[in-house]
């Protein structure tokens, strides 16, 4: 028995000097313990402004072991450094969970994926939107097409002085993305299959979050342990399948009514056309699915999202929303929908935009970064291997570009003249990430925030029932509060 007791106390003698040796290598953070790391140091909730905090301690490159060595990076400098000037070497993911329970197959798609994978699947992915009109005349149709479902259903309202505008929201941008890639949109009155998605996807944002799932992304093996594997994996995988699930019957649904020769009607047969000619290898079914399932969720949640909280901020700032209006009164009038060829012409609509997703802070930590060789980021040595995190949270919150950062002022994007951007601000606003693995759909979500929010102030005056409190719900995406307002509809 001794000699057991002798032999576990050496080793786990070794195991603590070799995981104090392996810490010295990384940039400083906060003292971690062997097998937990930093977990047990973990708030519940808002990790990103315990984040916040320890930057003010470690510096804006400070790393936390989760129980896995994880390097942060809370200012704009480190963050560009990283995936801008170092691009290449920061395009890959850590593939542990609970990142890769958002697809049934890892290292497939777009969001999950990384190398020859990554690059094929997502060079594929723009060159369909492109020929579908991403950025072009063809794809504001479609924008537009679901503004006109959107309005209608809100003309309809049974009750406009106490109207919740999350559904009519959510499914205005849903349809867009799905139109996209299904090549149909849902009617208002029959979207319960498509809310039973939304629920689940807002299910799984919600639940990845937190120690129990990080640890379970350490230790695999603790999936197999009562309790524990039920909190951080099972639950999060069974919630998941649904969605996984419904996208692959779409998918099957499409591939069966395409003829294989028809001009493409949307993403789902454009693919299948590209998958059939010769030198495609690497395009197949599988990472279809996987495209589909990350459009489909990327698509549409941070949108929708951005839209709940500008509305907020407008019944908030009422004064802010009087100046949009006019704004669009001036240069669009009422008797049609703003249009893309109108966004020159409103500056002020652009930088309340702006200014709406940087206070809203939506997305605290960009996907996981993951670097295949050692290098440095400022000066600071980062081992092959390590996962980073950029907080792009920090940077909306604290760069000193955005002076009395704490304050709600759309005008700090214009120059005095109301009319001209100021690039530096614009530079370190960056919602949908920066680098070569910025968002794929950014183009797609600016031209959707512009058109959806300039035709429903332009239309409504939007009057709270309650106090606005902007105080976000916890998640990996950071979401409104629920809320109701009156709907005052403008003279025509």
């Amino acid at each position: 028995m001794s000699v057991l007791i002798a032999s576990f106390l050496v080793f786990a003698a070794a195991y603590v000097a070799h995981f104090y040796w392996k810490v010295s290598k990384y940039p400083k953070g906060p003292f971690p313990i062997p097998i937990f790391g930093n977990l047990l140091q973990f708030p519940k909730d808002n990790i990103q402004v315990n984040f916040d905090d320890l930057s003010k301690i470690y510096g804006p490159c400070f790393t936390i072991w989760t129980p896995l060595p994880s390097v942060v990076l809370t200012d704009y400098e480190h963050v560009k450094d990283a995936f801008v000037s170092q691009g290449d070497t920061f395009t890959y993911r850590a593939h542990r969970a609970p990142e890769t329970l958002l697809q049934p197959h890892d290292h497939t798609g777009i969001l999950a994926s990384d190398g020859v994978v990554w690059r094929l699947q997502r060079r594929t992915s723009l060159k369909i939107l492109r020929e579908f009109g991403l950025g072009k005349n063809l794809m504001e149709e479609q924008v537009v097409r679901s503004i006109h479902e959107m309005l209608a259903q809100l003309e309809n309202v049974s009750d406009a002085k106490n109207t919740d505008v999350f559904w009519p929201i959510q499914l205005c941008v849903g349809n867009v993305i799905n139109e996209t890639l299904f090549g149909f949109y849902y009617k208002y009155e029959d979207a319960e299959k498509f809310k039973t998605f939304v629920r689940v996807i807002d299910t799984h944002m919600k639940t990845i979050q937190g120690r129990i799932p990080l640890m379970v992304g350490a230790f695999p093996w603790l999936r197999h342990v009562p309790v524990i594997g039920e909190m951080g994996y099972h639950r999060i995988k069974r919630n998941i399948e649904s969605y996984q699930k419904f996208i692959e019957e779409e998918v099957a649904s499409q591939i069966k009514e395409y003829d294989g020769e028809s001009e493409p009607e949307n993403f789902v047969h454009a693919y299948m056309q590209l998958i059939n000619k010769p030198g495609n290898e690497g395009l197949d079914i599988t990472n279809l699915c996987a495209s589909v399932l990350d459009f489909w969720l990327a698509g549409m949640e941070t949108t929708s999202n951005s839209l709940r909280w500008i509305l907020a901020y407008m019944m908030k700032y009422p004064e802010v929303q009087d100046k949009v209006r006019k704004e669009i009164f001036d240069n669009v009038g009422t008797t049609r929908l703003p249009s893309m060829s109108d966004r020159p012409n409103m500056p002020y609509t652009q930088a309340v935009i702006h200014e709406v997703q940087r206070c809203s802070n939506m997305v605290p930590f960009l996907g996981s970064h993951c670097n295949l060789e050692e290098t440095q980021i400022q000066g600071k040595t980062i081992p092959a291997g390590t996962i980073v995190f950029g907080q792009i949270w920090s940077i909306l919150k604290n760069d000193p570009v955005f002076e009395e950062s704490h304050k709600f002022s759309p005008d700090r994007y214009l120059h005095a003249d109301g009319k001209s951007f100021d690039k530096a601000v614009l530079e370190k606003t960056i919602p949908f990430s920066v680098g070569k693995r910025n968002c794929v759909g950014e183009g797609l979500a600016r031209m959707e925030l512009f058109l959806i929010f300039s035709a429903l102030i332009q239309k409504y005056e939007f009057v709270p029932n309650s106090s606005i409190d902007l105080t976000p719900v916890w998640g990996a995406v950071l979401t409104t509060k629920p809320y109701t307002c009156q709907l005052i509809a403008q003279a025509a």
